[in-house]
């Protein structure tokens, strides 16, 4: 096991184990949802292990900022993805709910959840929490810091010294993906507007794809499994995209969502989620790296 947490430090390995684990999480994220929301829907013990999830992942987190960079990396990230689950689909759901908002329909099919449309209605309040993050001068960002260089919207110069949070960073990273690529998948379903079905959808999911792809290969290129990690959430997250959309069009089933129906495939994949977890952890012990500044945020 250690010659495999030594393994996974070093490119190209740690790139492709990183986009399959943030993959595989994603994957589980939508399960546990399916799962837990069947076992009792808009009920006590669904709000209690909702909750008791989010404040597992805000405990995750915490502990994660007090640990190693890969580490911190890791906790952040797992704690982003309870968080979200935890708390950000509860309100979705519940909100929805209580108001009885109706989904939207096409041809007798539902295709946007009344969940998603309460998710669609934070459009603007995400682009402007992404703004204030954006405005921050010690930010490591690559695209945060594209857009400065670019734009020439350089907010001041960094603060010498400064030591961003792995564990922090990760978790914003984790549930601001998730939340933008759910914002990006309603628009391009909404029949409303683009339409599911439609070319121009057809060809935005291609180029979501090849903008994935082109940040595939930048990612083989980053050194040191915290950052290359970090940089595989968002890298995953928008390949994520056209991996549910090519099921949609029929290329193969969404077995996430079905996990009834395909229960030893999703449960493979909750043993190499363990396994890799328990293998990136180990790999921060083993390398004896302490604390870095951070090559990327």
């Amino acid at each position: 096991m250690h010659a495999i947490s030594r393994a996974i430090t070093r490119q190209p390995v740690a790139g492709l184990f990183s986009l399959i684990m943030v993959w595989c999480s994603l994957a589980l994220g939508h399960t546990l949802v399916v799962i837990q929301h069947a076992a009792n829907p808009m009920g006590v013990l669904d709000t209690a292990m909702s909750m008791l999830l989010g404040l597992a992942g805000f405990a995750l987190v915490w502990i994660g900022m007090r640990r190693r960079e890969t580490q911190g990396t890791l906790l952040g990230w797992i704690g982003g993805a309870f968080i979200w689950c935890g708390w950000f689909e509860w309100t979705w759901r519940y909100t929805a709910h209580l108001l009885e908002v109706e989904g939207v329909y096409a041809d007798g099919m539902m295709i946007l959840s009344p969940e998603l449309l309460m998710i669609q209605a934070t459009t603007l309040l995400v682009v402007a929490m992404l703004i204030f993050f954006g405005a921050n001068k010690d930010t490591k960002c690559r695209m945060f810091m594209w857009f400065h260089r670019n734009l020439k919207l350089t907010p001041g110069k960094m603060t010498p010294g400064y030591k961003p949070q792995p564990a922090r960073i990760a978790a914003i990273e984790t549930v601001f993906l998730i939340w933008a690529i759910y914002l990006f998948a309603i628009f391009f379903n909404d029949p409303r507007g683009i339409k599911y079905d439609s070319t121009t959808a057809m060809v935005l999911t291609v180029l979501f794809l090849v903008w994935g792809c082109y940040l595939a290969v930048k990612l083989l290129s980053v050194r040191r499994l915290g950052p290359i990690f970090r940089y595989a959430i968002p890298t995953g997250n928008i390949l994520w995209l056209p991996v549910e959309a090519f099921s949609r069009w029929g290329l193969y089933p969404e077995v996430w969502v079905k996990p009834g129906e395909y229960p030893i495939v999703m449960s493979s994949v909750f043993v190499v989620y363990l396994i890799g977890c328990y293998v990136m952890y180990q790999s921060d012990k083993d390398s004896g790296e302490g604390s870095p500044a951070l090559a990327s945020a």
